[in-house]
């Protein structure tokens, strides 16, 4: 019996959580080199690429969001593996992709 799509670890989800994280990571990482050359936000240096707060944020969000990245990515593709040679659960059953509908007419 294999498992309904509500019963199933929603990778997609969390590899476009952590997609959309690294960009807004980025992003502030932009902010940062901006502010810093306009010098707004420089902490205590003066130099064009500072460590202010928005600069220490950009670099913390980068690299969990990176590391979850790789990590969830890596995951997913050893369950898709692990699935497709046969540990994953149903394997003997055929797939479904559309509903019966033929049948359900003809027992009407």
């Amino acid at each position: 019996m294999s498992k309904s799509p509500e019963d199933r670890f929603p990778f997609a989800k969390i590899i476009t959580f952590f997609a959309v994280s690294f960009g807004v990571g980025l992003g502030l990482c932009g902010l940062s080199g901006i502010l810093a050359s306009h010098g707004i936000d420089s902490g205590d240096s003066r130099e064009e690429f500072s460590t202010g707060i928005v600069g220490k944020l950009s670099f913390i969000v980068i690299v969990f969001s990176g590391l979850g990245l790789v990590v969830t990515t890596v995951a997913c593709v050893v369950s898709g593996i692990l699935n497709s040679i046969g540990f994953g659960h149903g394997k003997d059953e055929p797939q479904k992709l559309f509903e019966d509908t033929d049948e359900e007419d003809k027992s009407s």
